[in-house]
């Protein structure tokens, strides 16, 4: 394979793939980015992100603050299976909303004004790794060629698929997630800079979110999807308006569902995969797995893994070598940056999703300790590391709860008196 369509073909025109492409194209490398939409396109996600992007991506701050309406996060209430609440709250952000249309044309068009190519409406039936290069398939008869491929293309990866690194994600890893985007003149918060979560959503393995935007309010549910399928009945959007009316009906909005903006998506909650790696071959954002267990959120991830996916290809096209030796380093790469947070991840999940009475103590207990509270806030969306505060969160919450025991003792016994 002496002749190429491009050095590096990435399947996928969302933040991982632009990240990735942009990464190459300002290297020198030449970088195709296939998508099968044509942008701006529409992307079913809640539409949330850590404030932190900012630090990490400080090249795209500018470009990101001038190009996408994005609304600030200074409150977060959240809220226990057992309807146990606190609101968390800070000088600066915790978090950034945003509307995925907006943000993946901004990015994409980002990659583009840096010199990747983009070819939009193709779609990738699957791909052939060589020994120098690759073969990906498209569903119009195309075969395009490249040295690497970079695999950006979701949950459903066809190049995850093909490369042997999965053979699609097991159900019992996968969320069944919702979403509406209404307009703030159908649809609004009573505390426009406050994100409301319920965690553990009527004691369900699940949660249920509403998100103030600029321009809209954003919210949905989301369950496991054993769950889902064996215990719920009814469509998706049954479960959707019934927690928006339960919501409204406690002044959390003020209005109603709109149908026609309803999405339904599924969401990897199982952590990354084995291996995100082959030869000439590398996969990041949701088609590695890469997403919050507990929160659900992907998109920072998504960003943080095409970057080191992109950088890792330019590395390995220059040299030479796509070898899965050489490619090995980007795994080595994602997993110091993010690889605990996302494994911390999955183990808070299955705690907590599992035991809604723990989730009940520690909403108790933060409500009962301001630094508890915030570190907990911090930490469910990506502002701390959990390791790095575990001990004091522990004792914080034991503390908490042991005073939580003595007023109640305390108000049974003036009760009975």
């Amino acid at each position: 394979m002496r002749d190429v369509d491009a050095a590096v073909i990435v399947v996928g025109g969302g933040p991982a793939g632009s990240l990735a492409a942009l990464a190459l194209a300002r290297r020198g490398v030449d970088v195709l980015v296939l998508d099968k939409k044509p942008f701006p396109r529409d992307k079913p996600c809640g539409g949330g992100i850590r404030y932190g992007v900012y630090r990490r991506f400080p090249d795209l701050a500018d470009h990101l603050r001038s190009t996408v309406a994005i609304h600030e996060i200074h409150r977060v209430l959240m809220e226990s299976p057992a309807g146990h609440a606190v609101t968390a709250s800070g000088d600066a952000p915790f978090y950034l909303t945003l509307r995925r249309t907006e943000l993946d044309a901004a990015l994409l068009a980002r990659a583009r004004a840096e010199g990747a190519r983009v070819l939009e409406r193709v779609r990738v039936t699957g791909i052939e790794p060589g020994a120098d290069g690759v073969v990906v398939h498209c569903v119009d008869g195309r075969a395009l060629t490249a040295r690497l491929v970079i695999g950006a293309d979701g949950v459903n990866s066809v190049v995850a698929r093909a490369a042997g690194l999965t053979t699609g994600f097991a159900e019992e890893t996968l969320a069944i997630d919702t979403m509406e985007e209404t307009p703030l003149a159908e649809l609004s918060m009573a505390a426009p800079d406050t994100m409301y979560v319920a965690y553990g959503y009527k004691g369900w393995p699940g949660y249920g979110y509403v998100f103030p935007k600029r321009d809209c309010v954003d919210f949905g549910v989301g369950f496991l999807l054993p769950f889902f399928k064996q215990t719920l009945t009814g469509p998706p959007y049954a479960h959707h308006a019934r927690f928006l009316d339960e919501v409204a009906a406690r002044g959390i909005v003020r209005g109603r569902s709109n149908p026609a903006n309803f999405k339904a998506y599924r969401l990897p909650l199982g952590g990354p995969l084995a291996r995100t790696y082959a030869a000439r071959v590398l996969v990041c954002g949701d088609a590695g797995g890469f997403v919050n267990a507990y929160t659900g959120e992907g998109i920072y991830h998504a960003m943080v893994t095409g970057r080191h996916a992109g950088e890792v290809a330019a590395d390995a096209v220059q040299a030479g070598d796509g070898s899965a030796a050489r490619l090995a380093a980007y795994e080595r790469r994602w997993r110091e940056e993010i690889g605990d947070e996302l494994a911390d991840s999955v183990r808070i999940q299955r705690r907590l999703f599992a035991n809604p009475s723990l989730a009940d103590a520690i909403i108790r207990a933060a409500a009962l300790d301001a630094r508890l509270c915030r570190l907990f806030a911090l930490v469910a969306l990506g502002e701390a590391s959990l390791r790095r505060h575990r001990l004091e969160m522990a004792w914080r919450f034991f503390v908490a709860r042991a005073r939580w025991r003595w007023r109640r003792m305390t108000r049974s016994t003036k009760a009975a008196t």
